[in-house]
């Protein structure tokens, strides 16, 4: 979290244990549980605490004689765009040389989307299929389609509406949402193109207003929302068991209710900070694949799924059959951690370290008086 807040616990280890359901969805093609809704709503959660709970922070501020709109906007972009563009930009050129080379050369990648952000779009709307290795960029896109409106829509209204604007966004995507379905759209509009994405960021940014509020906050560490949050995650995620009997709409109610209960799950990380779950969630092999998980979700969907697969020589070697169905994906989850690994030291790590510098010199420059102009 930003400087001067309070430190939660458990954040990286949530992203961890996202980007691993988001690798199973993908290389392990689970069919009993969304395991990649489930991360995905997962990464969405913990991107709206943290930076709609910042905005907030910020309006505070500003309201307070200690901030203006102008460098809060400012600072934000900065920071926003050097967590974010150097390594993804980075892989779509290096996507692009390859595509043009040798990589899935007659797949259409839609690469010119995912470099303006709107793979959601492209998925959702113009091709209405999932594109295979690409697929996973929809939810970047969502995210910063996100971060284009909400600085100016928080920074620009008083604090005290902030919850109740969320609150009011929240239920009209879900009237959406609900509509989407009743109307027979499409698996991938519906998934990577509704409104609901957006409503997950503002409920991630709920439940980082309502726990800075101490009262709140001291009820819900009285309150056990885990045992709610789980028992709801494990029922709502099994929607694959259950859709080809249930209609379209029970599908969007589902949705709904798996949000409900993930945002019972994540209320009690926050707010039960010295719980045995909050523990495990700070291990350290959780805390780094947490940290490093942005370089991995970006990078493990681009790995061919083929890699580690040699059925004769495993046969050969006389390796039981789950052995052999699991070595692909063992091995493509090893290669997609070493190669998040060096992304991070190698330029993550080094990009973030000019967040303050950025930050101090942004402020310096905004807040230096105007200088007179000659005549």
């Amino acid at each position: 979290m930003e400087s001067g807040t309070k430190h939660v616990k458990g954040l990286n280890g949530l992203r961890a244990l996202a980007v691993i359901l988001v690798f199973l969805s993908h290389k392990a093609h689970l069919a009993s549980v969304d395991a990649g809704k489930l991360g995905v709503w997962i990464f969405f959660f913990i991107s709206g605490f943290l930076i709609v709970g910042e905005l907030h922070r910020n309006r505070t501020g500003i309201e307070h004689g200690m901030q203006d709109c102008r460098t809060v906007i400012a600072v934000f972009f900065a920071k926003r765009a050097l967590r974010i563009f150097p390594v993804y930009y980075l892989l779509l050129a290096a996507l692009a040389i390859a595509h043009r080379l040798f990589y899935q050369r007659g797949v259409d990648l839609g690469i010119v989307w995912h470099f303006v952000f709107l793979s959601n779009l492209w998925i959702g709307v113009v091709k209405r299929m999932w594109p295979g290795t690409v697929s996973h960029f929809w939810s970047l896109a969502v995210e910063q389609q996100f971060y284009l409106v909400a600085p100016f829509t928080l920074v620009l209204t008083r604090a005290k509406r902030h919850l109740r604007m969320c609150a009011a966004f929240v239920l009209v995507c879900a009237a959406l949402h609900l509509a989407l379905y009743a109307a027979g759209a499409n698996s991938p509009l519906i998934y990577a193109f509704s409104p609901w994405n957006f409503a997950l960021l503002a409920l991630g940014g709920m439940c980082s207003m309502a726990s800075a509020d101490p009262r709140v906050a001291a009820h819900m560490r009285r309150t056990s929302w885990l045992a709610a949050g789980l028992a709801g995650t494990c029922v709502f995620a099994s929607q694959p068991l259950c859709a080809a009997d249930a209609g379209p709409l029970a599908l969007g109610w589902i949705d709904l209710g798996l949000s409900v209960s993930l945002c019972c799950f994540f209320l009690y990380v926050v707010n039960r900070q010295d719980s045995v779950l909050v523990t495990v969630l700070e291990t350290p092999a959780l805390d780094y694949l947490g940290t490093i998980s942005y370089g991995f979700y970006l990078i493990h969907n681009l790995i061919p799924s083929k890699l580690g697969a040699a059925p004769a020589l495993y046969a050969r070697m006389h390796l039981p059959t789950e052995l052999q169905q699991a070595l692909p994906a063992v091995l493509q989850f090893l290669l997609s951690l070493l190669l998040a690994h060096l992304s991070w030291r190698l330029l993550e790590k080094r990009v973030l370290a000019l967040k303050k510098p950025v930050e101090a010199e942004l402020k310096r420059r905004m807040r230096a008086p105007a200088q007179p102009q000659p005549y």
